[in-house]
């Protein structure tokens, strides 16, 4: 493996999903999976070394070979994920995800979750401290500066995220996936002013602006 090519890990769970039993875990863990399907379409195939893959119940792990789109698979998974079950914002299940960015010392022919490396041990751990944290978003890259300042924009994230309604969580993963208003609107059954107000709550302009600063500090890093 290239010491000198970097990656993107992300390991994650479902917060709150030991409220769940049967038909509702079922339910969770299915849509999970469409969600792993999103970002593949987003994103394209040339993205992901490996897709995402399920272990321990609730928990997940993919690796990017592009990382600078590792921002934006995290926000679809979580929109999707939050979108599953219509509760209150309050009781809302969630993805909980840490981003390790680095280098890939051991990556296997076939599962993501026997890696090893920098990107692997920017992962894992920082997963565990998200849960003491009450965080559900956090990137680590090899770069001291660079995660002070994703630091602040992931707890900005995680306050938008967690404003999110199901329609507009709808709005955004469409949004997303490169569809204009007019299209969401005729995908949505909605008008397109109602597109437009969806957007506009959710923050969409905002987290734009978060995404394109994320590929730049990363791609920066790689010239």
């Amino acid at each position: 493996m290239e010491n000198n090519k970097l990656f993107a890990v992300l390991t994650g769970d479902i917060a709150g999903s030991s409220r769940l039993q049967g038909e509702q875990r079922e339910k969770l863990l299915k849509e999970l999976k469409v969600s792993f399907h999103i970002v593949e379409e987003i994103l394209g195939n040339d993205a992901m070394v490996y897709p995402f893959e399920i272990f321990r119940g609730d928990s997940f792990q993919g690796v990017l070979q592009i990382p600078e789109l590792s921002l934006i698979t995290s926000i679809i998974i979580r929109a999707k994920v939050r979108s599953i079950f219509k509760t209150t914002l309050k009781d809302a299940f969630d993805a909980r995800i840490a981003i390790g960015v680095g280098s890939i010392s051991l990556l296997p022919d076939r599962s993501s979750g026997e890696g090893d490396g920098e990107a692997y041990r920017n992962s894992g751990p920082e997963l565990d401290k998200l849960k003491k944290k009450s965080r559900l978003l956090i990137v680590k890259t090899p770069w001291e500066e660079v995660n002070q300042e994703l630091n602040v924009e992931c707890a900005l994230l995680d306050t938008i995220i967690s404003r999110w309604s199901v329609q507009q969580m709808e709005v955004v993963i469409e949004h997303l996936r490169g569809k204009t208003q007019e299209q969401i609107a005729e995908n949505l059954k909605i008008s397109q002013p109602g597109v437009r107000k969806r957007i506009q709550l959710a923050h969409v302009n905002e987290i734009e602006l978060m995404l394109a600063r994320f590929e730049q500090l990363i791609k920066n890093k790689l010239l």
